[in-house]
């Protein structure tokens, strides 16, 4: 996922996703923050090179340089300790989500906030669909608080490469490149 993001990240000229998250969201520079699924800790780099002047903390099972091990059923904080906890392509993948929203709010100070951020429907749409892979439509998700979306150009190259992200081979029809597509973010409040 990380070469994906680094992919996406150059097309659409900012760092995606966690750039165009916190874009979004615009959070104060003083508070606690709490990046629960924080993988390689791209996120948490970001706040600091942003110059976030509050506790910055990630944590993931299995986590990269900076992030602390833990999971996000059981976090390893008292009570009340972030002023904004993150769940960023995260809560979809957790055995137990309703217990990881509780832990959540459980560390979470009175007023705090919960969100949570996943790639929309519209995220690649062309791209895949161009490819020959159009994506099955699933359930509608609930009305996001924010979306973010960065329109960018997809060249032969670009899908060689973002099917190779996914382990397939790289036949693509060139003569339907470049193509015309957008990166999307969902992002909802999760707040109690």
């Amino acid at each position: 996922m990380g070469a994906r993001d680094a992919w996406l990240s150059r097309l659409c000229g900012r760092a995606w996703p966690e750039g165009a998250l916190l874009d979004a969201l615009t959070l104060f520079p003083a508070l606690d923050v709490l990046d629960v699924g924080a993988g390689d800790g791209r996120l948490v780099r970001e706040l600091a090179r942003r110059g976030h002047a509050g506790r910055v903390v990630g944590v993931d099972p299995t986590p990269g340089l900076g992030v602390q091990r833990a999971s996000a059923e059981a976090l390893p904080f008292p009570d009340a300790r972030f002023d904004v906890v993150l769940f960023m392509r995260v809560l979809a993948h957790l055995p137990d989500q309703a217990r990881a929203l509780a832990e959540a709010r459980r560390v979470l100070r009175p007023g705090g906030q919960v969100w949570g951020a996943a790639h929309g429907p519209a995220h690649l749409r062309a791209t895949w669909a161009a490819l020959g892979q159009p994506l099955a439509p699933g359930d509608a998700p609930p009305e996001p608080a924010l979306t973010v979306t960065c329109p960018l150009t997809v060249t032969d190259d670009d899908a060689r490469f973002l099917l190779g992200t996914y382990g397939q081979a790289a036949d693509v029809p060139g003569p339907l490149f470049p193509v015309r597509d957008a990166a999307q973010l969902l992002i909802w409040s999760l707040s109690p």
